[in-house]
């Protein structure tokens, strides 16, 4: 599988109507945009935007019946931009914020979206980006200071 290419499965030990209604709930305020939803075939496709290191990513959400008490989901994340080093680690933070937000909204009592996403882990830039980063800085601090 590419580096710009991510794939994740989660069960979900919740009714099927649940896991894509909740998808559905959590998906826009946890940074991605919806653009289909066949609830028939379980097929969600959404987007997210771009970011410092990333031109923004295409995801397909899956979801399947595995029971009547249970549902299985795959998410797969590609970078809208072929090969980006950068934002090699987005497409895996999608995954998890997703996979988080909704977890958080299945097991909540009220169904609270804004403390279920705040609850997600945040998408962060690998510490190896930073470290890049700055080294461009310094080069570029010692360029101006030599000139």
């Amino acid at each position: 599988m590419s580096l710009n290419v991510a794939e994740t499965r989660q069960a979900f030990p919740f009714p099927y109507d649940q896991v894509f209604d909740g998808l559905l709930a959590i998906l826009g305020p946890a940074g991605f945009t919806i653009k289909s939803q066949d609830k028939v075939i379980g097929r969600i496709t959404a987007s997210a935007g771009a970011s410092a290191f990333s031109w923004g990513e295409d995801l397909v959400i899956q979801t399947q019946r595995a029971s009547d008490a249970a549902t299985e989901l795959l998410i797969q994340s590609n970078l809208k931009v072929g090969f980006n080093v950068t934002a090699t680690g987005k497409n895996a933070q999608n995954a998890e914020r997703i996979i988080g937000a909704l977890s958080s909204y299945l097991q909540s009592d009220d169904k609270d979206v804004q403390r279920s996403v705040a609850a997600a882990p945040q998408a962060s830039a690998p510490p190896i980006l930073w470290v890049l980063l700055i080294v461009a800085a310094i080069i570029v601090l010692v360029a101006i200071l030599g000139s």
